[in-house]
């Protein structure tokens, strides 16, 4: 019996042995003053509750509820072993371990976090080439270092208040040896451009021990030749003859540009005159923009006609503009919002429809093209000719009956009626085609029933040859069968 006790702490051991402590959260970085809470938890009961923190270690029970660290969590039945740190101290710095002893066996597990006290960085430097001002295109590097921080700050760089995302290089975390304190840097590139001139390059520091944020600054000096948003020649509108007129023309450049006018023959520089033209210093508008204008004391006809050339100058280059003036106003520019773009597509595509189904009518005879093809139906059926060559013809006039005399019965008044209708029938056909169409209207206004169509219908079968364009068409035969109706015979009295 004294073996089973023995087995039983054994088998304990070893089940133990293979358990792990659940611990939450793995790692925190609180300030000084903070407070934070750990949690440790076994899937058995515990016996003890032990909290390593720094170089103390807490024997924590539920109990007892005075100190900086006390007990929390739902007992020691539930396996869990909870710490409420209160108030950490600068010297806490690094790993808590929480011990839970099992109520039955020798083996003793434990847990382990970390804790970073956060400590603030000193004030981040801004290392950047040693050149007061750079030119247009010119790659721009700089590098912002933000040392001692613990942990590590978190760098951000802002052009005035755009922040920069492109550009930004992998950041690099180092320490001295001994030292639990981190340097980050950072390193930035841009091709600097004249919208950067007189920006500010700002580096940004943010850490856990700040209330506020630290910054380290320089401001961008770019230098650019002269240039206009808008190239070609300047027109200016609105001027009134007999009336004093001024030209203004907006360039930029940096550094400050120098103007030169010609009109004619005739140079000014600025704050010169000639014959009613003056020449005005360039005025700062702000952001590198200058206005430079020329004055005419009497806007008269040659004026308009003639043109004035704009030189503007710097370090860096000389542009040349040609300006005119003219005495109509400023043509307005047409400007859409998205609701009129919206409208004209819209009728447009209804356009497009509407032609689509027109054409759609026309062809297959539908809607308001229905009556028309009924009309070319009844004439299809009255004077369509036939595969074979037969032309049918429509006649409003009722023919005489056939006997088995029918030449000789017919008179002369029937005879000289076939010869015109014979006549006709030669007129309408086509030459070189196989099918023929022909009518010939009613001679009376008197409409027939339909049931009445049949009536005074003839038929007139023709048999044409193919015909070949390379040699002399063979002999063909043309014949007509005429049909017609019966008329009853006249009773002589």
């Amino acid at each position: 019996m004294a073996a089973f006790p023995a087995f039983f702490g054994l088998l304990m051991a070893a089940v133990v042995t293979g358990q792990m402590v659940d611990i939450t959260p793995r790692e925190a970085v609180r300030r000084v003053g903070d407070e934070l809470k750990v949690m440790c938890k076994v899937p058995y009961v515990i016996d003890s509750c032990r909290m390593t923190v720094g170089t103390t270690s807490y024997r924590l029970r539920p109990d007892i509820t005075g100190g900086d660290v006390i007990y929390t969590g739902n007992g020691f039945k539930s396996g869990e072993c909870g710490a409420l740190i209160k108030n950490i101290k600068e010297e806490w710095n690094g790993n808590i371990t929480c011990v839970l002893p099992p109520q039955a066996g020798a083996i003793e597990l434990a847990g382990v976090m970390r804790l970073v006290v956060a400590r603030p960085p000193r004030e981040p430097e801004l290392r950047t080439p040693l050149d007061p001002s750079f030119k247009e295109d010119t790659e721009f590097m700089a590098q912002c270092v933000v040392p001692d921080g613990r942990p590590a700050a978190r760098i951000s760089w802002f052009l005035d208040e755009e922040q920069i995302l492109r550009g930004t290089h992998q950041p690099i975390i180092t320490s001295e040896p001994g030292s639990d304190l981190q340097t980050i840097s950072q390193n930035v590139s841009r091709v600097l451009s004249a919208d950067d001139n007189g920006k500010m390059l700002i580096c940004r520091a943010e850490h856990e021990a700040l209330d506020s944020v630290m910054e380290a600054r320089r401001q961008l000096i770019v230098h650019y030749p002269p240039k206009r948003l808008e190239a070609g020649t300047i027109t200016i509108f609105g001027l009134k003859l007999g009336e004093p007129g001024r030209l203004n023309v907006t360039v930029r450049a940096n550094p400050p540009p120098h103007a030169e006018w010609r009109v004619g023959d005739v140079t000014l520089a600025p704050m010169q005159s000639n014959e009613g033209i003056a020449a005005l210093e360039p005025v700062h508008l702000g952001g590198g923009y200058y206005n430079i204008s020329l004055l005419l004391s009497r806007v008269q006809k040659e004026d308009v006609e003639r043109k004035y050339y704009l030189r503007v100058s710097n370090e860096l280059g000389q542009q040349e503009f040609t300006v005119l003036i003219s005495t109509m106003d400023e043509p307005a520019g047409v400007e859409l919002d998205t609701g009129a773009i919206v409208g004209i597509v819209i009728a447009v595509l209804v356009l497009l429809i509407a032609v689509f189904l027109v054409v759609f009518a026309k062809a297959t005879d539908r809607w308001c093209f229905a009556a028309g093809g009924r009309g070319r139906d009844h004439a299809k059926s009255s004077g369509e000719s036939t595969p074979a060559g037969d032309v049918l013809l429509e006649s409003g006039i009722a023919l005489p009956s056939r006997t088995s005399d029918t030449e000789s019965a017919v008179g002369g008044k029937e005879r000289s009626r076939l010869a015109g209708l014979s006549a006709r029938v030669r007129a309408v056909l086509p030459r070189a085609k196989d099918k023929v169409q022909a009518t010939e209207a009613a001679a009376e206004t008197e409409e027939k029933p339909l049931s009445e169509e049949k009536k005074g219908v003839v038929y007139a079968e023709l048999q044409l040859g193919e015909q070949n364009a390379e040699k002399p068409p063979p002999p063909s035969t043309e014949y007509a069968e005429i049909v017609y109706t019966d008329q009853p015979k006249e009773t002589k009295e």
